[in-house]
C-alpha cells in the first residue's frame, strides 16, 4: 500500500481504527492503575508513534501536555536507543523535565512495536506519579535537585528483563511505592495493549508498514491546519498577560506571525527565569501553545503531528517559559499554561466567532496533601478540581471543567476513601462566572477537614488570586481563587502549611470570563441564572442592570 493509494474514506477508516487502538491503550492504563491521578482525574495519556518518531495517533481525552510533546521525547529516545537497536521486550523510560513533559512526577513510558520480526511503531504513555520524592507536589523550590528523582532515558525491560535497579532506586526514593510502582506498571501494560492490536490491525489489513498510512495521515493534517491559517488576514496580532507569579508578578508576550499558510508564535519580552518552581520548560510551553491553535483553527481533524508543522513557536532560552537546567519546575503548570490565555487574547479579535475568554481553570489550580493515613500509612494526594472556563461567542462557559489541560477532580467519595480528609462542601460559587452576553463557566468551592492524627503537609500551587481570568469583546472578568485556613486565616497561593487534625481548608477556584456586554445578556437566561442560584439577585440587578429576573415570562 502507498500513500496514493489511499482514498479519503478509507483513510478516515483507517485512521479512526488507529484512534480506536491507542484509545484502548488508554482504557488499560486507566483500569490498571493505582492511583487516583490516572484513575480518576485523567492525567495521562497514550500515542502511536512512528518509526521515525513523528505521532500518528493520540487517545482521544489524553492531556494535551503528553500527547502533545511525544514526537519531541520520541526523537531524543531515538538519539539514545537507534531504531536498529531496539528488541521485543525493550521497554524505555524517562521523566527528565526537559526531555519529557516538564516535571519530575510524569513518567513516559515507550515500548516498541514489531511485525514478523521488523519494527514497526513504537507506543508511548505519559502518566502523573502521586509522588517522585524531594520536596514533593509544591512551587517553592530553588532548583530541580530539591523536587525529587530525575530519571534519565533508560531501559525499564531489557529484552523482556526488568531493571531490578532502577525499580529498587525508585521505590527507595518515593513516599509511595506501591501507587507509584502500580502506575508505571500499567503504563507497561497499555503498552502490551496497544502493540497487540497494532499487530491484529495490520494482519487484518493485510500490511506490514504503517509509513504510508502515517504519511497520509500527517499530510492530510497538515493540509488542513495550513487552509485553516491561510484564511486568516496576514499580520501580526499581539498580546500580554500578567499571572500572580511567585513573589512579583509574571509577564507573558507574545507575538504571532501570520504570513500566508504559516503561523510563528514569539514569546519575546516574557518575565525571565526564577528561583522557584513556576518555571516551565520549552516542551511543555510548546505542547499548550500548539494545543490552543489547534482549538482555534482545526478543531475538527484528529490530532498528529502534521497539525502542527506549519506553527513555528519561538521561546527565548532563559525566560520563564523556555528556562534553563537546573532551574525548579514541579509547578509548572503555574506558568505554562498562560500561553493558552495569550494566544486566546492575541486572536480575539481576528477569530471572534472561535476564542473562547480566559479560564478560571487556565492554570489548573491544585493542592497536593500528604501524611499517614488512619492505619499509619504514608499516603500522596493531588486534588484535581477545576475553574469555570471562559465564555464563548454564542454560548455560556462551562463551569467547573478545566482548560487547557483536562484533567478533572474525580468523586468525593473515592477521595475520601483512600485519605483522612472529609470534603464537607463541594458546590459551585455563585457569581463567580464572568458577566457577559455570555456568562463565564462558574468555578466552586470546596471545604476539607483533616481527621488525621499527626498533621499533614498541604502544598497549594494556585493562580488567579490578584489577577482574575479576563472577559473578552465587553465581557467582564470571573471571580478569583482564594484559601482560607478555618474561616479566618489566610493562605499562601503558592506555598506550604500544616494542617491538623480538625482543621478545614476552603478552596475557591476562579470562574471563567464573560464574553460581550453583560447588558445584552438574554433575559430569560439571567432569569435562569438566578433561579439556579447561578446568578445572585443582586449581581443581576447592579452588573447586568436588569431588575426583571425573577424567572417569569417576560412580555
Amino acid at each position: 500500500m502507498t500513500t496514493s493509494e489511499i482514498d479519503p474514506i478509507s483513510l478516515e477508516i483507517l485512521w479512526g481504527r488507529l484512534v480506536s487502538i491507542v484509545d484502548e491503550s488508554a482504557g488499560a492504563l486507566q483500569r490498571t492503575s493505582f492511583s487516583t491521578t490516572v484513575r480518576e482525574s485523567n492525567d495521562f495519556a497514550c500515542v502511536l508513534i512512528g518509526p521515525d518518531g513523528s505521532t500518528l495517533a493520540e487517545n482521544t481525552v489524553g492531556v494535551p501536555s503528553f500527547a502533545g510533546v511525544m514526537s519531541l521525547v520520541m526523537r531524543r529516545v531515538l538519539q539514545r536507543y537507534p531504531s536498529h537497536t531496539w528488541k521485543p521486550g525493550d521497554i524505555g523510560l524517562t521523566n527528565d523535565p526537559w526531555i519529557n513533559t516538564g516535571h519530575l512526577p510524569d513518567t513516559t513510558v515507550i515500548s516498541p512495536i514489531f511485525h514478523h520480526g521488523r519494527l514497526v511503531a513504537f507506543s508511548g504513555n505519559t502518566a502523573h506519579k502521586a509522588d517522585i520524592g524531594g520536596g514533593g507536589y509544591a512551587a517553592d523550590a530553588s532548583e530541580i535537585y530539591e523536587e525529587g528523582l530525575r530519571i534519565p532515558i533508560c531501559k525499564l525491560y531489557d529484552e523482556g528483563r526488568i531493571n531490578e535497579l532502577l525499580v529498587e532506586i525508585i521505590s527507595n526514593n518515593v513516599r509511595v511505592s506501591e501507587s507509584v510502582l502500580g502506575d508505571l506498571h500499567a503504563q507497561v501494560a497499555a503498552g502490551h495493549v496497544c502493540a497487540q492490536r497494532v499487530r491484529e490491525f495490520m494482519d487484518e489489513q493485510n500490511i506490514d508498514d504503517l509509513g504510508p498510512i502515517g504519511h497520509a495521515i500527517q499530510t492530510r493534517a497538515e493540509a488542513a491546519m495550513r487552509k485553516a491559517i491561510a484564511a486568516l488576514p496576514d499580520g501580526d496580532y499581539i498580546s500580554h498577560v500578567r499571572s500572580d507569579g511567585f513573589d512579583v508578578p509574571t509577564d507573558i508576550h507574545a507575538r504571532i506571525i501570520v504570513r500566508g499558510d504559516e503561523l510563528t508564535v514569539d514569546f519575546a519580552g516574557t518575565s525571565d527565569q526564577i528561583r522557584r518552581g513556576i518555571n516551565s520548560v520549552y516542551n511543555y510551553s510548546y505542547a499548550f501553545t500548539c494545543y490552543t491553535l489547534k482549538c482555534l483553527l482545526d478543531p475538527q481533524t484528529r490530532k498528529n503531528e502534521g497539525s502542527y508543522k506549519p506553527f513555528h513557536i519561538v521561546i527565548p532560552e532563559g525566560c520563564i517559559l523556555n528556562a534553563r537546567f537546573p532551574a525548579p519546575v514541579m509547578a509548572r503548570s503555574m506558568t505554562g499554561h498562560f500561553v493558552s490565555s495569550a494566544v486566546l487574547l492575541a486572536l480575539a479579535d481576528a477569530l471572534p466567532e472561535e476564542v473562547i475568554a480566559d479560564s478560571g481553570s487556565c492554570p489548573g489550580l491544585r493542592v497536593a496533601v500528604r501524611g499517614l493515613n488512619h492505619v499509619g500509612g504514608s499516603f500522596a494526594q493531588v486534588l484535581f478540581p477545576n475553574g469555570g472556563m471562559g465564555a464563548r461567542a454564542h454560548a455560556d462557559g462551562l463551569s467547573a471543567t478545566g482548560f487547557p489541560t483536562n484533567a478533572g477532580g474525580g468523586s468525593v467519595e473515592v477521595m475520601e476513601s483512600v485519605t483522612p480528609l472529609v470534603f464537607w462542601k463541594r458546590e459551585l460559587r455563585q457569581d463567580s462566572g464572568g458577566a457577559g452576553t455570555f456568562r463565564g463557566g462558574l468555578g466552586q468551592h470546596i471545604e476539607i477537614e483533616s481527621m488525621a492524627a499527626l498533621p499533614l503537609d498541604i502544598s497549594t500551587q494556585f493562580d488567579r488570586v490578584d489577577f482574575p481570568p479576563l472577559g473578552v469583546h465587553g465581557g467582564a472578568a470571573g471571580g478569583r481563587s482564594r484559601l482560607i485556613l478555618n474561616e479566618s486565616v489566610k493562605v499562601p497561593s503558592k506555598g506550604r502549611l500544616l494542617m491538623k487534625k480538625g482543621d478545614r481548608l476552603a478552596i475557591d477556584y476562579a470562574g471563567g470570563g464573560g464574553y460581550g456586554p453583560p447588558s445584552r445578556r438574554d433575559r430569560a437566561s439571567l432569569a435562569s441564572d438566578v433561579r439556579g442560584g447561578y446568578v445572585s439577585a443582586q449581581m443581576a440587578r447592579d452588573v447586568y442592570g436588569q431588575n426583571d429576573t425573577d424567572g417569569k415570562e417576560q412580555p
